[in-house]
């Protein structure tokens, strides 16, 4: 707990030139890593105010929004935060809430909490068994578990079901309302079993061949007015970007491609597309 704590915080504080470290290599005592985790969660709680108040001024309340930003493990708390923005705008629309990509499933209880409300379901589309065979536009930018070479991540990165299932448990989300998808999307994609209709997706795939399949399905499904944001954009492997610039000159007509703002990709880039016709 105390390493993901830590490695969530350095994630936000590395652009403002902070990090946390322990002044040595032994544990830390239990009063000084409750302040650790303290700190944490006042910081966390100022950055989702500081997006309500100023960033997004007319995103609605919803409980325990910050408890479940501050359980995030891979996704940037500001990252979370557009993504939370773009659900939002596509709730009064028609279709279901996709995320491809789950690992964890901590993604998957924020989006789950979001649409608490609503009568849509969760979608959740991962392999389960980590990632998958890196193709030819899958180039290394950021070897982010020093591996050396980009074929090294096959297979990392896995994560269980139940772990997901775990945490949307803990949010009493109703399981009647989730849909889980398990395998390798480019085989899944041909399953009867999927929406028809979706008004909000979130793509967290990594390689090129993933992401696009994802993307020419959700451009069937997706309706006018909603959104997908692609995360990784210019970040660990060229594939997503490639991925998402080979979509838009196939559909560039129907979409519109929105940037965050710069301090809110600092960590990890990422995009959103935005279906206008």
């Amino acid at each position: 707990m105390r390493k993901t704590l830590k490695q969530t915080a350095n994630a936000i504080l590395k652009p403002l030139g902070l990090e946390l470290c322990r002044r040595n290599d032994h544990t830390l005592p239990a009063r000084e890593d409750t302040w650790l985790t303290e700190q944490y969660r006042a910081l966390i709680n100022e950055i989702h105010g500081c997006f309500c108040e100023i960033v997004f001024p007319e995103l609605p309340h919803c409980n325990r929004r910050v408890e479940l930003l501050e359980k995030l493990l891979g996704t940037p708390v500001s990252e979370a935060m557009c993504i939370v923005k773009y659900l939002h705008n596509s709730l009064h629309l028609d279709g279901d809430v996709c995320e491809f990509g789950v690992a964890q499933g901590a993604t998957s209880a924020l989006l789950a909490n979001e649409i608490r409300e609503t009568k849509k379901s969760l979608w959740l589309f991962d392999s389960f068994k980590g990632l998958g065979k890196p193709g030819e536009k899958d180039m290394l930018i950021n070897d982010i578990f020093n591996l050396g070479s980009i074929e090294k991540y096959e297979g990392t990165m896995a994560c269980r079901l139940d772990e997901v299932e775990s945490r949307l448990m803990y949010i009493s989300f109703p399981f009647s309302r989730v849909k889980i998808v398990a395998g390798f999307i480019e085989e899944t994609i041909k399953s009867a079993a999927l929406p028809e209709k979706v008004c909000f997706a979130y793509v967290d795939f990594d390689f090129y061949s993933p992401i696009l399949t994802a993307l020419r399905f959700l451009h069937r499904h997706l309706s006018v007015g909603g959104s997908v944001v692609v995360d990784d954009y210019g970040f660990f492997s060229s594939g997503a970007k490639s991925a998402v610039d080979e979509f838009l000159a196939e559909h560039g007509d129907n979409y519109k491609i929105i940037f965050p703002y710069h301090f809110a990709a600092l960590s990890t880039p990422f995009c959103i597309l935005y279906k206008k016709a």
